[in-house]
């Protein structure tokens, strides 16, 4: 039979109760503590028997739940494409070998869209990352800590560019979508605001419009682990915060996220792709995406930071 699972992991303690707060003109509301509780890794008993193990229970301890979502379509140019409501549903066996995955879309005319897709460890969990039916060129990475990307190991000439990037705290998780035409150019980008807590969430805001800018106050020190195509982790290595990339476009979605991207992919040069969310005044998730000169996938890299001081502003 399968069924949601809740599941306990015990949780980063510097994660504390948080409200509304300002950066600098901006106001932001950020998660309060959750009633759930945290979600528990199961398998404690199991070997992972390779880094494909690792990284399909890495995603499924984290996301098999309902997620209900808004989700935003941007142009190139920050114009509101569409929104739409959502619910991506993950059910699962008491194993977590076999995923059954149900997608609702809901649109403001009132018309919705069901789709439906199944997989498993054994079929869908490779090497080089989990697939999924609805994309068999894709794979899906997954972080101990719950952030997660889907990406195309190698891109081609020709086919469009699709990645979609994600993070999470507690049960409430964001992800960004980035897409690109035949001819490398940015199509457009999407945000995507989930809470297993239902509609409304008490969590995200209702805003759409992009914001000019954002900026953020202090220095802030943290730890990075990189995932390898080989899906090897590295150990946890200490960085200092830094942010700007010559030839990208920065968007400024509402709660908090940004997304930098360049605004074209070229051919023989290497590029990333990098998110970031604003959890509150003192901690700040990061997720960097790189890419080679020959358009192979080169690693994932999740950043966690703490502001470690009030000194120095840093503008989006």
């Amino acid at each position: 039979m399968y069924r949601n699972h809740q599941f306990k992991k015990p949780r980063r303690d510097f994660l504390k109760q948080l409200g509304w707060f300002t950066v600098g003109n901006l106001v932001v509301y950020t998660l309060p503590e959750v009633s759930a509780e945290p979600l528990e890794i199961r398998n404690q008993s199991m070997a992972l028997s390779s880094n494909a193990d690792q990284n399909w229970y890495n995603f499924w301890n984290h996301h098999l739940q309902d997620w209900y979502g808004i989700w935003t379509r941007y142009a190139p140019d920050g114009e509101i494409m569409e929104s739409f409501q959502s619910i991506r549903s993950f059910q699962g066996n008491s194993e977590l070998t076999e995923i059954i995955q149900k997608n609702r879309y809901t649109y403001t005319d009132g018309k919705t869209v069901e789709r439906s897709w199944e997989f498993s460890q054994q079929a869908n969990s490779l090497s080089d990352g989990f697939s999924h039916p609805a994309s068999t060129s894709m794979r899906g990475f997954g972080f101990e800590q719950g952030a997660a990307a889907w990406l195309l190991p190698q891109l081609q000439p020709g086919p469009s560019a699709i990645m979609e990037l994600f993070l999470k705290h507690k049960d409430v998780r964001h992800s960004v979508g980035v897409v690109y035409d035949q001819s490398g150019n940015l199509l457009r980008t999407a945000s995507i605001r989930e809470d297993v807590a239902g509609f409304p969430s008490k969590y995200w805001s209702t805003q759409l419009q992009l914001l000019r800018e954002r900026t953020v106050n202090g220095s802030w020190q943290g730890s990075a682990v990189t995932m390898t195509p080989d899906l090897s982790v590295s150990k946890p290595v200490p960085i200092q915060w830094q942010w700007g990339w010559e030839e990208h476009k920065t968007y400024y979605y509402p709660d908090g996220i940004t997304l930098s991207c360049p605004k074209k992919l070229k051919m023989d040069t290497p590029f990333v792709i990098v998110i970031n969310w604003l959890v509150n005044p003192t901690h700040l998730q990061q997720m960097v995406v790189a890419y080679d000169e020959a358009g192979a996938f080169s690693g994932v890299t999740l950043e966690l930071f703490q502001r470690s001081g009030e000194s120095g502003m840093i503008k989006l």
